[in-house]
């Protein structure tokens, strides 16, 4: 018989890279600072930081995907974050509204939200009509839920206990 994992019918967790495993690290904390509150610039450098890590990581497909898809979500939560250097009033929309639309293609549902709450309005940004935010809040929600999957994968001691259910 080889492991007493395999016996008892649990698979053991994937082993995960030293790279991908810091690149998680960094997704937590960085998931902890916007809960507490990160000023753009240091998000942008923690993003700046941790893009390479992702970019150069190995490991277990699924957690590797859901570690890319967090840093992609962030990446679009800064560019929505700079849309405010922007000068003018246009600009600044005109900025938003095209960071949205890669927002809206990464969360379907996330468009189908800022449509249902601009409906009827007559805007040329739908930005303009939308909570900058919420928008951000609803980014970080996908983010977050991106990043507790890969925590559970690679790191299950690091999320809270659910209660077990009774039968």
């Amino acid at each position: 018989m080889a492991h007493s994992e395999e016996t008892s019918g649990k698979t053991p967790p994937p082993a995960i890279p030293p790279r991908l495993k810091g690149a998680i690290e960094e997704l937590r904390v960085m998931k902890i600072k916007i809960e507490t509150g990160i000023n753009p610039k240091e998000y942008g450098e923690d993003l700046a930081d941790l893009v390479p890590m992702v970019e150069n990581s190995t490991g277990d497909a699924k957690v590797l995907a859901s570690v890319k898809s967090a840093v992609a979500g962030h990446q679009l939560a800064v560019q929505f974050f700079q849309c405010d250097r922007v000068n003018g009033y246009d600009a600044m929309y005109q900025c938003r509204d095209n960071v949205l639309k890669a927002v809206f293609s990464k969360y379907p549902d996330i468009a189908t939200k800022a449509k249902a709450a601009t409906e009827g309005e007559n805007l040329s940004h739908i930005s303009a009509g939308l909570d900058k935010d919420a928008v951000l809040q609803a980014i970080w929600e996908k983010t977050g839920i991106d990043t507790e999957a890969a925590l559970q994968v690679s790191n299950p001691s690091l999320l809270p206990q659910l209660p077990k259910h009774k039968k």
